[in-house]
């Protein structure tokens, strides 16, 4: 691998993570504010249903980012190592 594409490779990966991060922690922020007071009373009345509400809240997180990073690299047009 040549080094102008190995750097250009490792700034697209710094640039993608720092997008994921700020999303991630947008959503942290959205889902303790919006979310906070209904997820501490099932975890307090029912762990189980907690339990599963949590597990989906992960899941859709993983997806959605995941979708909003690929969606915001390729409008960047950054490369990706696939």
């Amino acid at each position: 691998m040549k080094s102008s594409r190995r750097k250009t490779l490792i700034r697209n990966f710094v640039i993608e993570i720092l997008i994921y991060a700020v999303l991630v922690v947008g959503y942290f922020i959205l889902v303790l504010r919006l979310l906070g007071g209904v997820l501490e009373g099932l975890f307090e009345g029912n762990l189980t249903v907690y339990a599963f509400v949590a597990l989906g809240l992960i899941v859709a997180q993983g997806a959605l980012l995941e979708l909003v990073t690929s969606f915001l690299v390729s409008r960047l047009g950054l490369e990706r190592v696939e």
